[in-house]
């Protein structure tokens, strides 16, 4: 057997095992998520197709999401699937090599334009882009036409990255995918009083969980003091996070049970309704 049909045969018997577990093991899926970063890559496109990645979400009650994809053909067929549920987000690159060079390509608006005109996408990302290299001319005509079209941004970076980013695109949403991983609280709280359009997505988010997953103090209070600027995110960037969506939405959902009810409510759903309206 070579390598990819065995690959082909370890992502299908993920997927069979989290549709297995999502319905043999009691967990509560009554509290609904919108969620704001799940990726519908080449790599499970054969083993999960549209139909049973929208029967997925739909097990977790997760009833809106912004989907993005590499290349860009997986966000529109899920949109073709259920554009309820989808919300097509456009990322900047051909191929997964494309990753590392988009900020630099001078096609890149060309390539957009023509992606844009297939599905109605709502944003650019989740893409890649660290420190200077958001300093680019490729760079600034994507945000460019984000501010033309009313498109969001949803940027993978870093502080000098998000920086440079805000600092060119103070007018429009900017979903900062993961929080920066691991930006201390203070300094988000300082980007988030000077960028009135900036918000937080919570993905993989470090640091906002102790070892008996509760929220530590300082995370609950700046949830509680910022509720209309946080989107949560499963974000099944590789084969095996579509496998473990039961259990990622599990704890997604059991840090928002220890919030006061309408900061979770804006927290898990109003906010992306709110930056994304039907």
């Amino acid at each position: 057997m070579n390598t990819y049909s065995s690959m082909k045969r370890l992502v299908l018997f993920f997927i069979l095992i989290a549709t297995v577990c999502s319905t043999a093991i009691a967990v509560d899926t009554s509290y609904s998520i919108h969620d704001g970063h799940i990726h519908y890559d080449q790599d499970v496109w054969e083993t999960l197709p549209p139909a049973d990645a929208i029967s997925m979400l739909k097990q977790q009650n997760i009833k809106r999401a912004l989907v993005s994809a590499t290349p860009a053909e997986g966000a529109e067929m899920l949109y073709r699937a259920d554009p309820e549920i989808v919300i097509p987000m456009l990322r900047p690159y051909k191929s997964w090599r494309h990753r590392y060079l988009w900020f630099n390509d001078p096609d890149l608006e060309t390539f957009l334009l023509e992606h844009l005109a297939r599905v109605p996408y709502r944003g650019f990302g989740e893409f890649h882009v660290f420190g200077e290299d958001a300093d680019s001319i490729p760079m600034e005509e994507m945000i460019e036409l984000a501010r033309q079209r009313k498109l969001a941004l949803h940027p993978h970076t870093n502080l000098e990255g998000m920086r440079i980013i805000l600092e060119k695109s103070p007018d429009i949403n900017v979903l900062w995918a993961h929080g920066g991983f691991n930006v201390p609280v203070a300094t988000l709280r300082e980007l988030l009083d000077t960028y009135p359009k900036l918000y937080i997505e919570l993905s993989l988010r470090e640091g906002m969980l102790d070892d008996e997953q509760r929220l530590t103090p300082e995370w609950k209070q700046f949830l509680v003091d910022y509720r209309t600027r946080f989107l949560v995110g499963m974000d099944t960037y590789k084969p095996s996070r579509w496998a473990d969506l039961p259990e990622i939405a599990a704890e997604t959902r059991g840090w928002l049970a220890q919030l006061p009810e309408g900061v979770a409510a804006d927290i898990s759903r109003n906010n992306l309704d709110r930056l994304f309206p039907r």
